[in-house]
Parts: C-alpha cells; sequence; structure tokens
C-alpha cells in the first residue's frame, strides 16, 4: 500500500504551487516593452548627369576666300569686288555641308598658294578681278588650292556683264552695278560646289 502523505509534506507542496500560480499571473499580465521605431534609411542621391554635348558635324568642305583685283587702270572705283566677296561666302555659306574658315581682301597668287601649303584640311578660293587688255571686258577669273598639296582641285572664269539687262550696250570704262558683281560671285560659288559635288545637297535650314 502507498505510504500516506504527511501534513508537514502536504504543505511545502501547496506553497510551491501557489507560488508557481503566482508567479505566472505575474508575467501574463506584464507587456512586453514597445520597441522603439528604426530610423529611416536615408536614400542615396542620384547624382546629376551632365548633358553629353553634340558633336559638331564636320563640314563636308572647309575654304579660306581670297580677293584679288589687278588691271583697272586706275579706277579703283569701277568695281564693288567687297560686294562680290560678300555674296561668293554667303552663298557657300548656305550649303549645309560647307564652312567659310576665312576671307581675306588683296591676297595675290603667291598669297594663295603659301596659305594652302600650310592649310591641313581647309581648302583656299583665290579669286582675281581684272580687265581683259584685249577686250576690256571685266572678268573673275578663280582657282581653287588644295591643301597642302596646293594643287589645283578647279578653275574658271565668269563675266559679270553677263548680267546685264539685254539691250544695254556695255562700255569697259563704266562703274559695273553691284548687282552685276554678286550675281558672277555666286556663279562662282555654284561652280565650286559642283566641282565637289555638293551644288545637289540640301542648303542649310534657315532657323
Amino acid at each position: 500500500m502507498p505510504r500516506p502523505i504527511s501534513a508537514h509534506r502536504l504543505i511545502v507542496i501547496l506553497i510551491i504551487t501557489l507560488l508557481s500560480i503566482t508567479i505566472a499571473g505575474a508575467q501574463s499580465g506584464r507587456k512586453s516593452p514597445r520597441s522603439a521605431p528604426l530610423p529611416p534609411v536615408p536614400m542615396p542621391t542620384p547624382e546629376p548627369i551632365a548633358p553629353v554635348a553634340k558633336e559638331k558635324a564636320k563640314p563636308a568642305l572647309t575654304v579660306v576666300v581670297g580677293f584679288d583685283r589687278m588691271n583697272y587702270y586706275g579706277n579703283a572705283g569701277m568695281v564693288d569686288e567687297a560686294a562680290a566677296l560678300r555674296a561668293l561666302v554667303d552663298r557657300l555659306n548656305d550649303h549645309a555641308g560647307v564652312e567659310v574658315a576665312d576671307t581675306k581682301q588683296n591676297m595675290s597668287r603667291s598669297d594663295a598658294i603659301r596659305a594652302a601649303r600650310a592649310e591641313k584640311e581647309a581648302f583656299v578660293i583665290y579669286v582675281e578681278i581684272s580687265l581683259d587688255q584685249m577686250d576690256g571686258d571685266l572678268r573673275m577669273s578663280y582657282w581653287v588650292y588644295s591643301p597642302q598639296t596646293t594643287k589645283v582641285k578647279t578653275s574658271g572664269r565668269t563675266y559679270p556683264q553677263m548680267y546685264r539687262n539685254r539691250g544695254v550696250i556695255l562700255n569697259p570704262r563704266t562703274v559695273y552695278g553691284t548687282r552685276q558683281m554678286e550675281e558672277a560671285a555666286r556663279d562662282v560659288a555654284e561652280r565650286i560646289l559642283k566641282a565637289f559635288q555638293l551644288h545637289m545637297s540640301s542648303e542649310r535650314q534657315v532657323t
């Protein structure tokens, strides 16, 4: 038969049981401490992206233009060569593939050849305005010298009097009008563009 539990042992068991119940109740009623919120994670600031500069398209043709006058018999006011130079340069600049790097007045042929020899890429256009000693007609002759080699790329001549109104008798001693000089210079520009096969390309857009 099992031995009876003594009163003293029973009391100890009851005390232990009560203590266990009390401790469990206290733990169950205790609130867990609320954890502190985490600080926000800083987002990395994106580095500014520098805009990529578009490289300017390299022109198909770069030129230096020089004008010279001779055989005017002392009549400096016979022609407006400055207007002719502007007209030629403007017509070349109208083409999107052409860049006129420099212009010079009173450039001799030897100056033009030296300039071409010193150039690395630019062609030198030499234009000579003169009076033909045989018939007295004003003529505009041109030569295009290649850079470094000074080889003539193209050459030719035109006559401003071709652009006078029909029926007008030309006197070689009279002052040539600005319009005739400009038209002759534009004709020279067109011929040069054609020699470089640029005459059919689109012109520079006007903005």
